[in-house]
């Protein structure tokens, strides 16, 4: 009981003081707005799309920007991605709007963390160039392959620290893209790195998988493997080979395996049922 009653003590005290704090009540004011901006570009009568973007872009510059802002939870941003690093170096924001069912803008921010609390931040500029196939590219911040983040993965190798993020891109009315890759902080800035995947033959830049929109297909990391796991694709009929919109799961998976600083690729694991 005394346990109890010292937790719920530190709790109160803890929020009692945050409070008190003005970064953190600034933050809290920016979650509000923003909240409410995100709400308005999802909205059904939404009619003047772009003043609400620029409005989002312009608050999160500011906001992601601020003294503690990595620290803050921003459990209020519901209706957008928000991933995190295992070791609290990077945090990125994504979000998205239809422009029409075969075009996807994305837009999106990387912090930095600093010392003090202080942070650098990175607006992701979609490039709008279509993705479909392409392992092999220059990618920055500023030249950027629109997706959304949904997870990001921690590996260390020879003191370098590579960050992984898998993505999704909705492409089209017909296909959907599921992509790896990797950054790592160059001087605080990141840096899309290349040659990061192995096949047993060749190294590329990023694993790209593109599916028709009819299915879902699973791209995640396994803890108990060690490893991404993702569902092996295949043509739904033959004379679609290399016609990706029509790609499926056969119900066998692959895996990329982190090792010597790069991902190897692992053919036909056996990661069933593991959900």
């Amino acid at each position: 009981m005394a346990r109890t009653l010292t937790f719920f003590i530190f709790f109160f005290v803890t929020v009692f003081l945050q409070a008190q704090q003005p970064e953190y009540l600034t933050l809290v004011k920016s979650e509000t707005q923003l909240k409410g901006l995100f709400s308005q570009l999802y909205s059904d009568t939404l009619s003047e799309l772009e003043p609400v973007l620029d409005s989002i872009r312009t608050k999160m510059r500011v906001a992601l920007s601020e003294p503690g802002s990595m620290d803050f939870p921003w459990n209020g941003l519901k209706r957008i991605g928000k991933v995190d690093s295992e070791d609290r170096r990077v945090r990125i924001f994504t979000w998205h709007v239809q422009d029409d069912p075969d075009h996807y803008r994305y837009f999106g921010f990387i912090q930095v963390a600093l010392r003090k609390g202080k942070v650098r931040l990175f607006e992701l500029q979609d490039n709008g160039k279509a993705q479909r196939g392409i392992m092999k590219l220059d990618q920055s911040t500023e030249d950027w392959y629109g997706k959304l983040y949904y997870e990001i993965l921690t590996h260390k190798h020879k003191r370098k620290t590579y960050y992984t993020l898998l993505g999704m891109d909705f492409n089209d009315s017909r296909s959907n893209i599921k992509s790896v890759e990797v950054i790592t902080l160059l001087w605080n800035q990141p840096k899309f790195e290349k040659d990061m995947f192995f096949n047993g033959r060749d190294k590329v830049d990023r694993v790209v998988l593109e599916y028709t929109d009819q299915v879902s297909v699973s791209v995640r990391h396994d803890p108990d493997l060690k490893m991404i796991t993702y569902d092996h694709l295949v043509p739904l009929h033959p004379i679609y080979s290399n016609n990706y919109e029509f790609y499926a799961p056969d119900g066998s998976f692959d895996g990329l395996e982190f090792s010597g600083g790069l991902w190897n690729l692992l053919r036909d694991i056996d990661a069933r049922n593991r959900d």
